[in-house]
């Protein structure tokens, strides 16, 4: 039995239910949570807490991040670094997140942004600081865009529905499968309605191979103009053609924060809420299940419909449950301490 601070004055207790696939609320406060006994490798410091934002840390980037932001705030305190690996830009993580926290302690936060092409930092300060950036060169912009286009247009001629483009996005565009006022932002809890409408519309339109048949155009226009490391993803909203993505992110926590702060990759805690397929299509957080991040632990709080890889451990959950293991490697090292 591991006690889990879940504020000052309630405890969670993480006990072993045998056959349990995840957490139970009851009368008395207390929180069966199957962990000890199913997913051991979660019960243990890590040196280094990287994780996806959208539907992992929060339910969406509109959500109030401070229940979050406390205890992630208490493992930078620590001087655990923490990582957070988004497609968005850092405005918007700052403006939601990043900017609860203050104090010299922030040195410890990263924020890996536009899905792999930037990483920040903060100075002794709190504020910002840019530390890499990957930009497009103009020929590869214009490659970018030529694939986009060529996709767009390829609907038209076949008298498909109307695709629009997405253009202001680092290293990538963004082609719009279903631009619908009704769909210009939908909940990941509602993806299985947007798949199904976005099919029916694509289908409807003539193109009965759907998201698959422009996502495999997108892939031969790519190598057709010479884009032949285009990194391809698709949310069942988007079909994305960028330059980078969650595995560049990846590469510079293996390649630069790890050795900074002599963390091992088995020192790594890795999470997410989008491993496994969906509608067919590889989960946008297995971009960070790469070959050089083997030994790392991988865990997925999200509902997984189709299962998880082996590599990652399913809790499921939501935000609660990832703000639950915060909170357990808070007691973690609390215990260490006390213990010294």
């Amino acid at each position: 039995m591991l006690g889990c601070p879940l504020g000052k004055a309630a405890r969670i207790l993480l006990v072993a239910v045998p056959g349990s696939r995840g957490a139970e609320q009851t009368d008395s406060g207390v929180i069966i949570f199957a962990m000890l006994e199913e997913f051991p490798r979660l019960i243990r410091p890590f040196r280094i807490i990287a994780f996806d934002w959208d539907g992992t840390a929060v339910e969406n980037r509109s959500a109030d991040a401070r229940p979050v932001a406390s205890p992630i705030e208490q493992l930078l305190k620590l001087g655990v670094p923490i990582v957070v690996i988004t497609g968005t830009n850092f405005k918007n993580i700052d403006k939601q997140f990043s900017s609860l926290v203050t104090g010299p302690h922030k040195r410890n936060l990263f924020v890996l942004t536009n899905r792999g092409s930037e990483v920040y930092g903060f100075d002794e300060k709190s504020d910002p600081k840019l530390i890499d950036r990957r930009e497009a060169s103009e020929a590869e912009n214009l490659l970018l865009t030529k694939v986009a286009q060529a996709v767009r247009d390829y609907s038209r001629y076949r008298s498909g529905p109307r695709i629009d483009i997405v253009y202001n996005r680092l290293n990538r565009r963004k082609i719009d499968m279903i631009p619908e006022p009704d769909w210009a932002d939908p909940p990941k809890a509602r993806i299985g309605d947007l798949l199904q409408a976005t099919e029916q519309r694509l289908r409807n339109g003539g193109l009965v191979g759907g998201i698959k048949q422009l996502f495999n155009l997108a892939e031969k226009l790519s190598l057709g103009f010479g884009l032949e490391q285009a990194r391809l993803t698709s949310d069942v909203k988007f079909i994305e053609v960028g330059l980078t993505d969650k595995a560049d992110s990846i590469a510079w926590v293996l390649k630069y924060l790890g050795p900074k702060v002599r963390a091992k990759t088995e020192d790594i805690l890795i999470a997410g809420d989008e491993f496994g397929p969906i509608a067919g299509f590889e989960g946008s957080d297995f971009r960070m299940v790469t070959p050089e991040a083997k030994g790392a632990t991988f865990v997925s709080v999200g509902p997984e419909p189709s299962g998880v890889p082996p590599e990652v451990i399913h809790v499921g959950g939501g935000p609660a449950r990832f703000k639950r293991i915060l909170e357990s490697q808070i007691e973690i090292y609390d215990r260490k301490v006390n213990n010294a």
